[in-house]
């Protein structure tokens, strides 16, 4: 995303927006989005925004565009810090109500909005939560941790064959005095 970023505003009326067919593009600082801050080891950075609101042919208000951050996580293998690149985009549907948003036609992903005027950042944070991986860690080769030698599963060591196994059961009697 390169070109002129303007200043965005805190907050948008994203119906009015897709009415006029507006453009927004630049930056909005992490600290904006507590839910993901939360979830992060720094709140460090900002996420860069190219949006498209218009309406399209079904008369349908659609908020699209592209976002790119890096988010600073925890690796859950090593636990150590790591950067996850973050680059996406989306078209969505803007709508008031869950009625609102059975009766789209299909195909369209809606967005909930639920009151305007909404902020921006979480609209953008909604997004990046959905996409986020759940289980942050390094790819293998660049994990400090020696996966091979901590992933037991693998190794074999916790499957157990159940023909080696002889698990008394309780009932065997009941089913002893039924023969007699």
């Amino acid at each position: 995303m390169s070109g002129q970023h303007q200043r965005l505003p805190l907050e948008v009326d994203p119906f009015r927006l897709a009415t006029r067919g507006e453009h927004l593009q630049g930056t909005i600082p992490l600290k904006q989005m507590k839910r993901l801050v939360s979830m992060l080891e720094s709140d460090a950075g900002s996420v860069a925004i190219d949006i498209a609101f218009s309406i399209d042919l079904n008369r349908v208000p659609l908020m699209s565009g592209k976002v790119e951050t890096e988010l600073q996580q925890l690796c859950q293998r090593c636990m150590g810090a790591m950067t996850t690149s973050v680059n996406f985009e989306f078209e969505l549907a803007l709508v008031r109500s869950e009625a609102e948003m059975e009766m789209l036609p299909e195909g369209y992903e809606a967005t909930l909005v639920e009151e305007t005027p909404t902020m921006l950042s979480d609209l953008i944070e909604d997004e990046i939560l959905l996409v986020m991986p759940v289980v942050a860690k390094h790819p293998q080769q660049e994990c400090p941790v020696d996966v091979e030698s901590h992933n037991v599963y693998e190794q074999g060591e916790t499957e157990t064959n159940t023909e080696d196994v002889r698990q008394d059961n309780p009932f065997d009697i009941l089913a002893n005095l039924k023969k007699d």
